[in-house]
């Protein structure tokens, strides 16, 4: 026997609000994934921000180590931050010295101008007194000189190279809170293990090394702390990070061959050269001139190293240095 068309009718009459039902449980289901993406979203680019900002801060302090103890630092880097640091302690002593020495000559100025009683009589006195008096001012500003000498020397309570140490240690304490800070936003972010203990034990080596205060040995651990840096600057896919890795070598060329290690300086060139030549072509219109005045500059480089000249290295790195700053500046402004 077939089913009747009534039937079929109160079937099809049944479904209809179950079909309904259906789709809109579906249409809510994709917004709510739909949402919820967008959600997912967002707060990644929000981590990413604040991870950024971590790494730049970073980058600066660990420049500010490198010109604490007048190394080859990025020129881009804000050099203030490292003078208000490090020389407001000089700065204050100064202003004191200054005051110390207008404080005390003021008392004879006011000596001299208070009101003479008598000036027709004894003149022979005065004579005697005006001698005595330049006596005094002449001692007076030997002891401030000599005063000014010593503030020179202390710097709260510190002699020139304990407080630039001290400079060094204060930032080298803010970089194990700022990259225990970053370590984990990176990871969360993709960045691998490998990375994380990279970075985490150069900035060991250049603790130990600042605690024996092996200045050149310091500005290399710095150096090799840019290095971790600059792997993560290309996890963030940064468009700066290549031109950060030839601040690297290039680095590494000039602190080489500042202690006449040519073998590592000769090594560092050839890497320069290498970095440089695959990614020159890569640049646009807006950096044809600087990456021209680079490429000269990198080649000036590799001349004054294969002569093995310190004094020509260091020149000629200062403006491979310069380049490259302004190759960043450029990308950064792109």
């Amino acid at each position: 026997m077939k089913p009747s068309n009534k039937a079929f009718g109160i079937i099809t009459l049944s479904l209809k609000p179950a079909l309904a039902l259906a789709l809109a449980c579906l249409t809510l289901s994709s917004c709510g994934q739909a949402e919820s993406k967008d959600q997912q979203e967002q707060k990644q680019k929000q981590e990413h921000e604040k991870a950024m900002m971590i790494l730049e801060e970073i980058e600066t302090v660990n420049e500010s180590i490198i010109q604490l103890l007048e190394g080859p630092a990025n020129p881009g880097k804000d050099e203030n931050r490292n003078q208000q640091g490090s020389k407001q302690p000089d700065q204050r002593q100064e202003e004191q010295g200054q005051q110390q020495g207008k404080d005390q000559p003021q008392g004879e100025d006011q000596k001299g101008n208070e009101p003479q009683q008598g000036e027709g009589q004894q003149d022979q006195q005065q004579g005697g007194d005006q001698q005595g008096g330049e006596q005094q001012d002449q001692q007076q500003k030997e002891e401030a000189q000599q005063g000014g000498e010593q503030q020179e020397k202390d710097i709260d309570g510190l002699k020139p190279q304990d407080a630039i140490w001290d400079g060094v240690n204060q930032d080298i304490i803010e970089l194990h809170s700022l990259l225990n800070e970053y370590i984990p936003a990176a990871s969360r972010l993709g960045a691998s293990a490998e990375l994380a203990t990279n970075a985490s034990n150069t900035l060991n080596q250049l603790t130990k090394k600042a605690e024996a205060k092996s200045h050149n040995e310091v500005l290399n651990e710095a150096n090799n702390l840019f290095k971790a840096i600059c792997d993560y600057y290309a996890l963030h896919q940064d468009k700066r990070a290549p031109a950060k890795l030839l601040l690297f070598h290039a680095r590494r060329v000039m602190l080489s061959a500042k202690v006449g290690d040519w073998q590592t300086a000769v090594t560092a060139m050839n890497d320069l050269e290498t970095a440089w030549n695959t990614q020159k072509n890569a640049f646009g219109e807006e950096q044809k001139d600087t990456t021209a005045m680079l490429d000269l500059s990198v080649s000036n480089l590799a001349g004054a190293v294969a002569e093995k000249n310190q004094n020509l290295v260091a020149i000629k790195g200062l403006i491979v240095l310069q380049n490259i700053s302004e190759l960043e500046k450029s990308l950064e402004e792109k």
